[in-house]
Formats: C-alpha cells, sequence, structure tokens
C-alpha cells in the first residue's frame, strides 16, 4: 500500500507540496523531532503537515508529526493512506477539550484563522476555540519544555489602521469595538497574541506569532469570504460577482509561500515577536482581484459583473479612508523569506486546487 505523499495527493497539490519543500526549509532542524499541529482541517495545517510528511519521504528526516482531528474518519478523508503511517499520529480531540498526547518539539497553533468568513467573526464558539484552545496547547507545550511555539494570527487583529501610510507594520494597531459583536474573531486573536507573550515572558518559552494575509489556495465551494467567492465561481465556470465597487485593497499570498515563511518564523523568529506574512507583488483591490480570475483561464470565458450598476465606475481613494491591508513584510524578509508565487498563477493555482476539493468530495 503506497503511503508516501507523492502517492496520496493529486498532481497539482503536490506540485505545492514541492515547492513548499524545495524553498531552502531547513530540515534538518526539525531531523529526529516531533511536530504538534493542533487542528488538521485548515488549508494551512494541511499544507504543513504534508510538507513535513513530504520531508521524511525524501530527506530521511524521521519528523514525527502529532495533530488533531475531530474523527478518525474526517482525518482519512483528507489524508488517505498517509494516516496509516508510523511517522503521522492522528489524535482525536479538540485544542478546547485537549486530549492526553505525547509531547512535542515544536508546537504550531493554526485552528482556522485563515477560512473564517465575515459572517463568522461574531460566532462565540470560533472565538472561545481562539482563546481557550491556544491557552490549552500553551500548557502543553510548557510541558513538553518544547524548543518553538508558533501562533498562526490573523492580519484581522489590525482592526481599522489610520497611520497615513499605504501598508501597515506589526506595530500599528488600530481601532476595534469591544461591544461589536463582529469584533469578537480579532479580539479573542489579540488576546491569544498577548497571552503568546505573557508565557514567553513569564515562563521563558520561545514563543512567535505571524500574521498571514489573505492565503489563497483551495478553497470550499460555500466559503463566504469575498476573494473566495471569485476563486468559487471560476471553479464552477460562474460569472464573478462583485457586490460592491472593490475599491478595498488587500495583500494576499498563495499558500506555499504562507506556509514557508510560517516554518521560517517556527525556527528562526525571535522570541515574542509578530511577523506579517504578505507578498509585494500581490497587493490589490478586489476589482483588479476578480479581472485577475477572470484572466487566469480564459478559456472559461467568464465575465466580471457588478450587482449595483453606480459600482462599475472606479472608485476614488480617500485620505480619510483606513490604510488598506496591505502588509509590509520587512522583518519575516530579514528571516529569509522570498515568495515565489505570482498573484496570477496563484489565482489559477487557486481554482484549480477548489476544482479538485469539490471533486475529491464527491468521490469520498
Amino acid at each position: 500500500m503506497d503511503c508516501t505523499v507523492k502517492g496520496n495527493l493529486p498532481y497539482e497539490i503536490f506540485e505545492d507540496i514541492k515547492k513548499i519543500a524545495d524553498n531552502r526549509i531547513n530540515f534538518q532542524q526539525l531531523k529526529d523531532k516531533t511536530v504538534f499541529v493542533s487542528d488538521c482541517h485548515g488549508l494551512i495545517a494541511y499544507y504543513i503537515i504534508c510538507t513535513l510528511l513530504d520531508g521524511n519521504d525524501f530527506f530521511g528526516n524521521n519528523t514525527r508529526i502529532i495533530t488533531l482531528a475531530k474523527s478518525r474518519e474526517d482525518a482519512e478523508k483528507q489524508f488517505g493512506n498517509l494516516t496509516l503511517r508510523k511517522d503521522f499520529v492522528v489524535e482525536i480531540g479538540e485544542s478546547k477539550n485537549f486530549p492526553e498526547i505525547e509531547r512535542a518539539d515544536f508546537v504550531i497553533y493554526c485552528n482556522c484563522p485563515c477560512e473564517v468568513a465575515e459572517e463568522d467573526c461574531s460566532n462565540p464558539e470560533i472565538a472561545d476555540t481562539i482563546t481557550s484552545g491556544f491557552a490549552n496547547v500553551l500548557e502543553y507545550a510548557k510541558e513538553s519544555n518544547a524548543e518553538s511555539v508558533l501562533l498562526v494570527s490573523s492580519y484581522m487583529v489590525y482592526g481599522e489602521v489610520f497611520s497615513g501610510k499605504n501598508n501597515i507594520c506589526e506595530n500599528d494597531l488600530g481601532y476595534l469595538d469591544p461591544t461589536d459583536a463582529d469584533s469578537a474573531y480579532a479580539q479573542n486573536m489579540r488576546s491569544a497574541e498577548t497571552l503568546a507573550v505573557c508565557y514567553a515572558e513569564k515562563f521563558g518559552m520561545n514563543v512567535k506569532i505571524a500574521r498571514p494575509c489573505p492565503t489563497l489556495g483551495g478553497v470550499r465551494m460555500s466559503d463566504e469570504r469575498k476573494w473566495a467567492r471569485l476563486i468559487v465561481s471560476a471553479a464552477k465556470n460562474q460569472g464573478i460577482m462583485l457586490t460592491d465597487n472593490g475599491g478595498e485593497k488587500f495583500s494576499f499570498c498563495y499558500v506555499t509561500d504562507t506556509v514557508s515563511a510560517l516554518i521560517d518564523i517556527l525556527l528562526n523568529g525571535k522570541s515574542g515577536e509578530a511577523y506579517n506574512i504578505s507578498n509585494d507583488n500581490a497587493n490589490v483591490t478586489m476589482r483588479e482581484f476578480a479581472q485577475l480570475v477572470k484572466s487566469a483561464n480564459p478559456e472559461k470565458n467568464l465575465s466580471v459583473v457588478f450587482v449595483h450598476r453606480k459600482d462599475e465606475e472606479e472608485p476614488e481613494f480617500s485620505p480619510s479612508s483606513p490604510t488598506p491591508y496591505v502588509l509590509c513584510n520587512d522583518k519575516v524578509k530579514s528571516l529569509g523569506f522570498s515568495p515565489k508565487t505570482t498573484l496570477k498563477d496563484g489565482i489559477k493555482r487557486s481554482i484549480r486546487a477548489t476544482e479538485l476539493r469539490a471533486e475529491l468530495r464527491r468521490i469520498k
């Protein structure tokens, strides 16, 4: 029975994993070590796990990976025969109800930071999972005497920044209304970050924080994030529909580059520090993003449509507007990070990965 990463992933996804593995990762730092990844169900966690397993396949790294899954069936649907490997331990449980598991040398907490839709930002269950779950993971890391701990946070912690600059750096935190339910996700992420630095200072733990921008990759057909809806429309061969003028500007980063940066931060980042993750060549407005989705697969002959006619006009920039979610990435680049995937290629690969994700769900 084939239990290799190459034998269990679609070709396009395996290509991504190889890009990460070949992108200067110092696997020697992970040789004969155990890595705990808090939740295997998200996009980022999936790519991290597969990358580490691929490192074992091709470099004989002997890294042991432990993760949590909601059920054995869920893990088998996601990873196939990889769940039969001796170097991959799937424990049933959640970070907020932490089970008894073996110790780990490296700990990564990534419980859904990249897949939260706007309507989920006020979900008390998600908010509680972030804080209580991360507290449990920090205790586990402390008891394990882990070499390094990484909290995968979110660009949403910044809130509304009015810095007068054209990008956001790690010390540019803005306004969040604590009485607004929609702030729950970002507020709890801020709390998790504070908890991280408290453990670093009080217990001398090596804890780092990553703040990825929106991360491109295969998405669920039900994903309601603005940019993800455009990817899903292309995957379904439907018109690309904008519900506003598309003037909001964001940094984007393809998942292979995001995961490469996360591993850089885990291994080489400074304790108690936060690091933005973004691609300097992937900062666009949503209307520009929509045009790139259209051009990524010209054979689909897709069209970009505005729901409201008034939104068709190019929006004018206002000096009083909040600073766009364009993330300065100088800190992570100082660790050696250098994104490799262009935005157009990342969008094209995201559309294909979304199609594959849907096909695999139908098969299983």
